[in-house]
């Protein structure tokens, strides 16, 4: 699901944005008016799909603990990406495959009839 950080599309899981939330309310502090939002500032460009397609090295001082989750999405999302590509091109050979096995059983019955 597309979500926004910093001003970006970001595509998410449910279960990935929870986990945004409780990293930039784990390092809010109210009383000195620093929100843990402002730590993903900057960090990251995606394209128009919401897909991470760079990770910027942070000008100011960030979390590890958010560049970590900056980096297991942008995988996720690149290996989901890539897991889709190989099922349809799956799918497709199957098709050809099913095709394939169609004129074989047409070609084998014209020969056994020819005999």
């Amino acid at each position: 699901m597309l979500r926004i950080i910093d001003n970006k599309k970001i595509d998410l899981t449910n279960e990935e944005w929870t986990l945004y939330q409780k990293i930039c309310e784990s390092y809010d502090v109210e009383r000195r008016g620093v929100k843990g939002k402002d730590l993903f500032t900057d960090l990251f460009e995606t394209n128009k799909q919401g897909i991470i397609i760079f990770l910027k090295p942070p000008k100011q001082l960030t979390s590890m603990e958010v560049y970590m989750f900056l980096v297991s999405i942008m995988i996720h999302q690149h290996l989901g990406s890539a897991c889709d590509h190989v099922d349809s091109l799956v799918n497709k050979m199957n098709e050809k495959m099913d095709k394939l096995d169609e004129l074989t059983k047409k070609v084998e019955a014209l020969l056994n009839k020819s005999e």
